[in-house]
């Protein structure tokens, strides 16, 4: 089968990020559907993540920004925290940087998803603590009525040698996803309590299920739904703030209960966005938060 435009153009994009001397990216797609994310696969420079999400459509619209400027160390969708004394969400002008190496990484074969073996090192490359990482990509629905989903899955545990690790960090350490310009001052929040949305809004945390944020982007409107999973160890926590740029990240409450991972013990988070290039309203993003809770229940 032909691969739609919208792959080509797509790897076009990867072409132009080689040329300017980033490390190479990964399509994520369904079978020979259209890319939904780009996953960076090696540390650049210090962790590997999600570098690119797309937006439903015939034209492929990209939704977030990496290492802006005014944030180095803001990669599109990333995983970060803090363990022990080493920050892994920082990445410059600090004296404890840590890194994510890749002890092992693994590509589906239909394409839709990665697996990784990560070891946190502090920085003077100490293991700290292990990670597993699962990512998937599927589509449900066609054209501008699909909707585009990420999984992404994370399991810790202290590495070897560790009889325990504290994990902490500031109020917006976790699964970040940082929005490009076109967001700035605009992207408008909805939470899962109607009393509270929508809002643009400066920096908060608010507790819930789900957590969206939306905008009209190149004419359309385009949606970002994230969903905490019910199994996860901790409720749902969402840092958002649209000016002066736009964030959104799924938290822990680690800033006020750090948390210590003994050996021997796991720490498994799940979480999955939705991307939709549809009109969105509370009620729309409630059905699509409780249809997932009552399959992964």
């Amino acid at each position: 089968m032909t691969r739609p435009f919208y792959g080509v153009l797509v790897f076009a994009l990867i072409a132009v990020g080689s040329a300017a001397e980033v490390p190479p990216q990964v399509a994520l797609r369904v079978a020979d559907g259209p890319v939904v994310a780009l996953w960076q696969k090696t540390p650049n420079p210090n962790k590997p993540y999600i570098a690119q999400l797309f937006a439903p459509g015939e034209k492929p619209v990209p939704l977030l920004e990496d290492s802006p400027a005014d944030h180095f160390h803001h990669h599109a969708l990333m995983f970060a925290l803090n363990v022990d004394d080493t920050d892994f969400w920082t990445e410059k002008d600090i004296k404890n940087p840590g890194r994510q190496e890749v002890m092992e990484s693994v590509t589906m074969a239909s394409g839709d998803g990665c697996d990784q073996k990560l070891r946190w090192l502090a920085t003077d490359g100490t293991p700290l603590l292990d990670e597993s990482r699962r990512v998937r990509v599927r589509v449900e629905g066609k054209g501008v009525d699909a909707v585009h989903w990420l999984d992404w899955e994370t399991t810790l545990n202290p590495a070897a040698g560790r009889e325990a690790v504290r994990l902490s960090g500031s109020s917006y350490y976790g699964l970040g996803m940082r929005f490009l310009p076109a967001w700035a001052n605009q992207g408008e929040f909805i939470w899962a309590d109607p009393a509270t949305s929508p809002a643009v809004c400066a920096q908060k945390v608010t507790a819930g299920d789900w957590c969206a944020v939306r905008s009209t982007i190149e004419g359309r409107p385009v949606t970002v739904l994230m969903i905490a999973h019910p199994a996860n160890p901790r409720p749902g926590e969402w840092f958002t703030m649209s000016k002066p740029f736009c964030y959104l990240s799924a938290t822990l409450n680690l800033e006020k209960k750090p948390f210590t991972l003994a050996k021997g013990q796991r720490w498994t988070l799940r979480y999955s966005l939705a991307v939709l290039s549809t009109p969105a309203d509370h009620a729309r993003l409630a059905e699509i938060a409780a249809a997932f809770k009552a399959k992964n229940s």
